[in-house]
C-alpha cells in the first residue's frame, strides 16, 4: 500500500496535463475569431472592388461609350448634337445644288462686248460642271449710233437638254476645218447677231457664246477654251425665236 506523502507527487502529472489543455481550447476560440474577422475583410474588399467597377461603367455610358468585355470604350449611337451637325451638312450640300437660270436678261454684255468670242472672266462655262437647266438667248449686236432691242428670241430647256449640249460641246475640236476661213475688214468682222447659252450650276449662272455670224470667227466659246463649230450642239438649242434665220458660217454648214 503507497504511502500518503507521496500522493501530492502523483496527481502533479494530470494536473499539469489538465492546465496545458484548458490553455489550448482558450487559444482556439481566439484563432477562429481572427480567421472570421479575415475572411470579414476580403468580402469588405471585393465588394468594394465590385461597386467601384461598377460605377466605371455607369460613367463611361454617361459620357457616351460602352465599356467592352476587353476593357475599352466601345461606340454607341450618336448624339443629338451629331444629327443636328449632320442635317447641317446636309443643308449646306442642298444650298450647293445647280439651279436653273433666270430669263434672258434684255440687256446682254455681248451686245457692247469687242467680239462674240471675248467672254469676261469668271462668266464662262467650265464643261466639266454639272448643270441643270439651260436659258438660250439671241440677241442682235448693236453698233455705235443703231438703236433697237437687243433680245431677238429665247428658250429654256431641261436639265437632261442642258448637259446633253454640255456633253456635245465639250467632244468638239477647236476649229471645224470643214468651215472656211474669211479675210474681211474689221467692219465686216462684228456679226450682227450672237446666242447666248445661260447654264444654272451651283455657282450661279454661267454661260457659253455662241458665234455663227460675221467673218472673225465661229464656235462655242467659254472665255478659258474654245469650240468649233459643229451642228450636232446647234440642233438641240436652235429652236423657234432662238433659231438665226442665216449666218456667215451657218450657210456653209450643213445639218444645223
Amino acid at each position: 500500500m503507497p504511502e500518503p506523502e507521496n500522493e501530492p507527487e502523483q496527481e502533479l502529472g494530470p494536473r499539469v496535463s489538465d492546465a496545458l489543455q484548458a490553455k489550448a481550447d482558450a487559444a482556439r476560440p481566439v484563432r477562429g475569431e481572427s480567421l472570421a474577422r479575415e475572411a470579414r475583410r476580403r468580402v469588405r474588399k471585393r465588394r468594394q472592388a465590385l461597386t467601384a467597377g461598377a460605377a466605371a461603367v455607369v460613367v463611361a455610358v454617361v459620357i457616351g461609350g460602352v465599356w467592352s468585355s476587353a476593357g475599352g470604350p466601345a461606340p454607341v449611337a450618336t448624339s443629338s448634337n451629331d444629327s443636328a451637325a449632320a442635317g447641317a451638312g446636309d443643308a449646306k450640300e442642298s444650298a450647293k445644288a445647280p439651279t436653273a437660270p433666270d430669263t434672258c436678261p434684255a440687256q446682254h454684255p455681248i451686245t457692247q462686248a469687242p467680239s462674240h468670242d471675248a467672254v469676261p472672266p469668271g462668266v464662262g462655262l467650265d464643261l466639266s460642271t454639272p448643270v441643270n437647266g439651260l436659258q438660250a438667248c439671241r440677241y442682235r449686236i448693236l453698233g455705235p449710233g443703231q438703236s433697237g432691242k437687243p433680245l431677238l428670241g429665247s428658250a429654256s430647256f431641261s436639265a437632261a437638254t442642258a448637259q446633253a449640249v454640255v456633253k456635245a460641246i465639250s467632244s468638239l475640236p477647236e476649229r471645224n476645218p470643214d468651215l472656211p476661213v474669211f479675210k474681211c475688214m474689221p467692219a465686216e468682222a462684228k456679226p450682227d447677231e450672237a446666242i447666248v447659252l445661260r447654264f444654272g450650276t451651283a455657282a450661279g449662272v454661267r454661260e457659253v457664246w455662241v458665234g455663227y455670224d460675221g467673218c472673225s470667227s465661229a464656235g462655242f466659246f467659254t472665255g478659258e477654251r474654245t469650240y468649233g463649230l459643229y451642228a450636232a450642239p446647234l440642233k438641240l438649242f436652235m429652236t423657234g425665236s432662238v433659231r438665226p434665220s442665216g449666218g456667215t458660217y451657218l450657210d456653209h454648214l450643213r445639218g444645223w
